[in-house]
Parts: C-alpha cells; sequence; structure tokens
C-alpha cells in the first residue's frame, strides 16, 4: 500500500499537545514529502519534523478596523525551519514598542471576544492566493483536520468549498459542546459553531475520533459512523524499561503524573496535591512528582507549602520510558465539574497507552462516566476512583501501596490491554488504510 499525500490543518507536530503528539505517532512512517502542514502554531512546531509548512498570517486571518490594532504581524507563506526562515517570517521576532503591546494586551483582547461571542465576527477566514498556489503545489490527496477552534471548523468548510479536496476528520476531544465560551450571544454563537461542525461532518470522506465511546455518541448524534484512533506506542520503546517488579516498600512511594496544569485535569490533580501532603503528614514519605509543558502560577501558588509535592522539567520524549519505571503510581486524573466534563467526557488521554504500556500500576482519578474511566474499567487495567473524594483518593493511593497482588493484577491487565489495541505498528497500519480508503 503506497503513502498518500495528506495535507494537514488544525493541529501541527507539537510535544505539548495531545492533538499533537498523537498526530505526530499516527504520521510517524509517512515519507515526509508526502505531508503538508497548514498552521498558525508555526512556533509551537517541533522543527525536526522535514515535513512542508505553510503558515497562516495577514493574508488569511484578519481582524477587521479598527480592532487590527491588536493583532500582530504574521508573514504568510511557506515556512522551513532553519535560522534564516525563523528571523524573517516569524513575526514573534519583531521587538519594537508597538509590538510588545500587542503582545501583552492581545490574550486579553481575545478573552473578551471569547466571553462576548464577537470573536464569530472578528477572526476573519480568508483563502489567498498564494495559499491556494500552495496546496495545488503541493497537490494532495486528502486533507486531514483536527477541528478543535471554531476558525478551524468554518476553515475546513471554506477549502473544500472552494477546492473539493477531500477530507478526513479525526475528532480529539467533543469540542462543539466546550468552545463556546460566550455570555451575552451564548444561543446564536452556539448555533453556528454547530451548524459549521454539522457541515464538516456531513461532506467528511473520512469520520475519525479519539475514542469507542466517542463513535457511538456520534452515531447517535449525527447519524454518521466514526472509527476510533488515539495515541498508538512504540512497544519496543517500552518493553525494556517495563517495571519488572511492582511490589512497593514500606518506607516510601513514589507517584508520577505527566501533563496538564489546566482543564480537564487542574482541580483533580489538586485534589492529589493535597492527599500527598496530607499523607505525609500521616504515613512514611510519599512524593508526586509533576511532569509539565506548563507555567501556572495559581497552581504553584496553591501547592507551594504542601509537602511530598514537586513540579520537574519535562523530558523528552524518548526518555519517558526510562522515567516512568522509577515510579510505583502512574497518576491519571480527569475534572469532575461540568464544564470540564463537556470536554473531557468522550476523550482518551494520550498518556493513558504510555502509563498502561509501563506495567507501572495506574490510579486514575475521573467521573465514573467518562470514556476513560469506563476503558479501564473494561479490562480491569487500573485503580479507579469515580467521584470526587479526597477520602476515597486516599484510600486508592494506601491500597496501592499495601497489596501487591491487586498491584500485580491491574498492572499485567494494562500491559496485555496496550498490546492488544495501542500497538503502532498495527494502528498505524489501520490508520494509513482508514485514510487511503475513501
Amino acid at each position: 500500500m503506497d503513502y498518500i499525500r495528506v495535507l494537514i490543518l488544525g493541529e501541527t507536530f507539537r510535544l505539548n499537545g495531545g492533538g499533537g503528539i498523537t498526530m505526530t505517532n499516527l504520521f510517524r512512517d509517512w515519507p515526509s514529502s508526502h505531508i503538508g502542514v497548514i498552521t498558525d502554531r508555526i512556533d509551537e512546531t517541533n522543527p525536526l519534523t522535514k515535513y512542508s509548512y505553510y503558515q497562516l498570517g495577514d493574508e488569511e486571518i484578519k481582524f477587521p478596523f479598527p480592532f487590527n490594532f491588536a493583532q500582530n504581524h504574521v508573514r504568510s507563506g511557506p515556512y522551513s525551519f532553519n535560522s534564516i526562515s525563523r528571523q524573517s517570517d516569524s513575526g514573534e521576532c519583531r521587538q519594537d514598542i508597538t509590538s510588545k503591546i500587542k503582545k501583552k494586551i492581545r490574550p486579553y483582547f481575545d478573552k473578551f471576544l471569547n466571553r462576548t461571542g464577537l470573536f464569530l465576527f472578528f477572526y476573519r477566514i480568508n483563502l489567498s492566493e498564494s495559499l491556494i498556489r500552495w496546496i495545488l503545489d503541493f497537490n494532495p490527496d486528502i486533507i486531514y483536520i483536527q477541528p478543535f477552534h471554531a476558525r478551524i471548523m468554518k476553515f475546513g468548510n471554506l477549502l473544500y468549498t472552494r477546492l473539493n479536496i477531500p477530507y478526513a476528520i479525526h475528532i480529539m476531544d467533543d469540542s462543539v459542546k466546550y468552545i463556546n465560551q460566550s455570555i451575552i450571544l451564548r444561543e446564536m454563537v452556539q448555533r453556528q459553531i454547530g451548524a459549521n461542525f454539522i457541515r464538516l461532518i456531513s461532506n467528511a470522506k473520512v469520520r475519525l475520533c479519539i475514542s469507542e465511546a466517542m463513535a457511538d455518541e456520534y452515531y447517535c448524534r449525527y447519524g454518521k459512523n466514526f472509527s476510533s484512533f488515539r495515541n498508538p506506542i512504540d512497544i519496543e520503546n517500552w518493553l525494556s524499561y517495563q517495571k519488572k517488579d511492582v511490589s512497593v516498600g514500606s518506607e516510601n512511594l513514589k507517584i508520577v503524573y505527566n501533563g496538564r496544569l489546566s482543564s480537564p485535569t487542574l482541580f483533580s490533580l489538586i485534589d492529589m496535591c493535597h492527599v500527598v501532603d496530607g499523607l505525609n503528614m500521616k504515613v512514611k514519605k510519599v512524593e508526586l512528582h509533576i511532569y509539565t509543558h506548563d507555567n501556572n502560577p495559581v497552581f504553584n501558588k496553591t501547592i507551594q507549602n504542601l509537602k511530598g509535592v514537586k513540579i520537574c522539567k519535562t523530558v523528552a520524549v524518548g526518555e519517558i520510558p526510562r522515567l516512568v519505571q522509577q515510579y510505583d503510581i502512574f497518576f491519571l486524573c480527569l475534572d469532575f465539574d461540568m464544564k470540564a466534563q463537556k470536554y473531557s467526557q468522550f476523550s482518551i488521554s494520550t498518556r493513558t497507552s504510555e502509563g498502561m504500556i509501563s506495567a507501572v500500576p495506574v490510579l486514575l482519578y475521573a467521573p465514573a462516566n467518562t470514556a476513560m474511566f469506563k476503558y479501564f474499567d473494561k479490562y480491569e487495567a487500573g485503580c479507579l476512583v469515580g467521584e470526587r473524594d479526597s477520602s476515597m483518593l486516599e484510600k486508592a493511593v494506601m491500597k496501592l501501596w499495601n497489596d501487591t497482588a491487586y498491584r500485580t493484577s491491574i498492572s499485567e491487565n494494562a500491559v496485555k490491554t496496550a498490546l492488544s489495541d495501542s500497538n503502532s505498528a498495527k494502528v498505524r497500519k489501520e490508520f494509513r488504510k482508514a485514510l487511503t480508503i475513501y
């Protein structure tokens, strides 16, 4: 089977987000000449990738006058990762006073637009002639879209209308129910987002999503079949670092968390921090090491006086298998508030397969109605706490500390499940097949 030419819209090859990591692993075998990316997140992109990039800029994304004063200048066009292009093509390199002011006020301006719903009218999307030429020169067989943001839904529909190139959609989160943060124009905004999303689904030649639970929900909601693909793992990179002895000493317990410091995991992670602090007061030493790309000052202040909690610098992706095996519990969590559940109910974390294949016993603290909870419960592959209760969470930690037979059982089940459904060799083959048959 040949590798088709794929043009990606809506995500980029970044290592600081689940969608980017999943996409990186799914497309790993693809020839670099057969992958093109259209993105407005060039500064987050892994510079080691050798794909063809087009940077969305002033020619495609515009604010109307007089609000364009808040928009930083970004040059549209092809982008390559070398010192010359980074100096000349990225608007971020400008250090004049105006640019500094725009950079400071832009987050507040974006928040204002999102809370009022006016972002639908301010982010004007345009298919520039230079972008159209670039796309036609790349000559894609299919376009791959991760439509998290409303503007990407709109952009995908516009691209299909103008060029009629077949496309695949890959849904990571139920963002159509989550991204509307407006207060004043909420119902109108939701109608427009919903209409754009339904149109995107209806015209898609290939429909993919992150979990079986999402596929079932979307069939009921939209009447369309979806195939599920989530983050695959290179088994050979993990097997040599798998935890061989899952027993725990009586003097010290080490817990690892690797992920974001924001919704939909923030408050559940804070709960675990308090549990660790409390256990250090009552029993022997417990450590929670948090590896994250994020810098959240509010979170840092919240946990600064808690015993046993430490924020660590992230490690390279290739170092994660070696890192994880040093710990006794692999902690995964989702928040319990309704806002977070709208985001994560049908999603499965990128870190799930990593925790399972590591053989380190997984502790999942998440609502019982989420796809993640149901997945672990189905295969008895982790210790589960399905309601927000710090005392239950503490009991789960202690059970994992003291019950070696239980640790062994869930560890073996997790590894077996990961080998069955997360092996990259198998998943990539099926993914490639799904994109090729349209």
